[in-house]
């Protein structure tokens, strides 16, 4: 069967390199990109070493004697060449659909999704599992691809997975024994048809699980709640029963894990990911005293909530990851200073409602990048009583909120939006921020974080 891997990207490389790995020979399989920039070219380059056919600039021409597609994460289903596959009735697959299918059974799968939260969740069930001793390897998303770390998986015999919406898109009961889906909040819909479709592709997480296996959703999250009402697995809602946070504690099914002040990042949103990472941990294998070790152990990511500066009694905190409005109000929900947000970067036709309710937490807000005059133009226009000004970029954005920010205050990079505008990634604009936030200032150590 002659596979097409689509989107020479990280995952797509990975993905065709699994498939010689597996016993396809080179001849069955063609890798393809719709670009031809130098990073494609070295791409298919790489590919074409070890035996791999590669084009570049490719079109639904492409498709001539392909039986499946192998499409990555970053190929929207309008593509062309998608498109065409989808109507002639080629299969279409995610590389984490080919991961699984080649990673065969004997290793269980805890998959974690979410708007917001999943990487950090992942992130926290990987401290605690560490702390606990269970062998276990991490794919996906924004960790290394799944095809390249199937030996991991299969030595390991628990595999803790990060799954985007694109990647669900086209997985079809996976059947994961953890399925997590922290909450479902408008994005991506430049790549999605709709919100509904987006959600629809969220909830793909718990397509397959049988009795014994486990769902986990937010109670506050209606779209996780209404996947589980009736479940064949078991379902545990975060935030009621016996698991969630009251009285400044975390609870996991009724027995009391520690204090959030024993913790080292702040929010409710961080709370109910640990509460995620706890519960999936216990059922791979982890006790309640690996779970205490592992959380109390965890030190946030780079650019989310992370305290980069500190100057003129001003704290710079780069929330860079926050790439959508829902995002940003937990970021700032979780902050107990007035704060000068930074806004904007690429445009994603996102709504900023979410962040409108939160405005009166702000001093003032600075809208910058593609997005800024849009969001500047409706922000100005809710009348919230907070001065909303516009940048054209990062550098500039940052100077303004710092004349804008008084002793006591917090800047806060939480952009609501891609970077691609200015740069290649939300860890390139963090860096930026920090930069620009230390200047002459005390830059702070790269774990910090940012206090409630």
């Amino acid at each position: 069967m002659r596979t097409l891997v689509y989107g020479l990207g990280e995952s797509g490389t990975s993905a065709a390199r699994a498939l010689l790995s597996h016993g396809t020979p080179p001849a069955e399989v063609l890798a393809a990109d719709a670009g031809d920039s130098e990073r494609h070219r070295e791409a298919a380059a790489e590919l074409s070493g070890i035996g791999i056919e590669a084009r570049l600039g490719a079109g639904p021409g492409v498709l001539g004697g392909i039986r499946r597609v192998v499409a990555s994460p970053g190929v929207p289903p309008r593509d062309a060449v998608l498109w065409a596959a989808a109507q002639r009735g080629i299969p279409v697959v995610s590389e984490v659909a080919l991961g699984l299918e080649l990673l065969g059974p004997g290793v269980r799968v805890a998959a974690f999704t979410g708007t917001n939260g999943k990487t950090t969740a992942v992130d926290m069930l990987r401290s605690v599992l560490e702390a606990s001793g269970v062998p276990h390897a991490v794919a996906g998303n924004s960790w290394a691809a799944l095809t390249g770390r199937l030996s991991e998986a299969r030595e390991a015999g628990n595999l803790v997975l990060e799954v985007s919406s694109f990647q669900l898109h086209y997985l079809r009961e996976p059947g994961f024994e953890v399925a997590a889906l922290l909450n479902v909040r408008p994005d991506h819909l430049n790549w999605h048809a709709s919100f509904e479709e987006y959600a629809e592709d969220k909830l793909r997480v718990f397509e397959g699980q049988r009795a014994g296996d486990l769902a986990l959703v937010s109670a506050t999250d209606t779209v996780g709640r209404s996947a589980v009402r009736s479940p064949p697995a078991e379902a545990v809602a975060v935030g009621e029963g016996g698991t969630g946070l009251w009285s400044g504690a975390l609870y996991l099914r009724g027995r009391r894990l520690l204090e959030v002040e024993e913790l080292s990042f702040a929010g409710a949103h961080n709370h109910e990911n640990a509460l995620f990472a706890a519960a999936a941990a216990e059922r791979l294998g982890a006790g309640d005293e690996g779970i205490r070790e592992g959380l109390r152990a965890y030190r946030t990511m780079p650019h989310r909530m992370e305290v980069v500066a500190d100057r003129d009694r001003v704290l710079y905190v780069d929330d860079s990851k926050a790439t959508n409005p829902a995002a940003v109000a937990a970021a700032l929900a979780g902050l107990d200073r007035p704060v000068v947000l930074i806004l904007g970067g690429s445009e994603k036709d996102t709504d900023f409602s979410e962040v409108a309710a939160q405005l009166g937490r702000c001093r003032a807000v600075v809208c910058q990048g593609e997005a800024g005059p849009r969001i500047c133009e409706y922000l100005s226009g809710r009348e919230a009583g907070v001065p909303v000004s516009l940048s054209g970029h990062l550098e500039e954005a940052v100077e303004t909120a710092r004349g804008l920010a008084r002793p006591g205050d917090a800047v806060l990079l939480s952009p609501g939006c891609a970077s691609f505008d200015q740069f290649s990634g939300y860890s390139e604009r963090g860096r930026a921020f920090g930069a620009l936030a230390a200047g002459s200032g005390r830059a702070v150590g790269a774990r910090g974080s940012a206090g409630a």
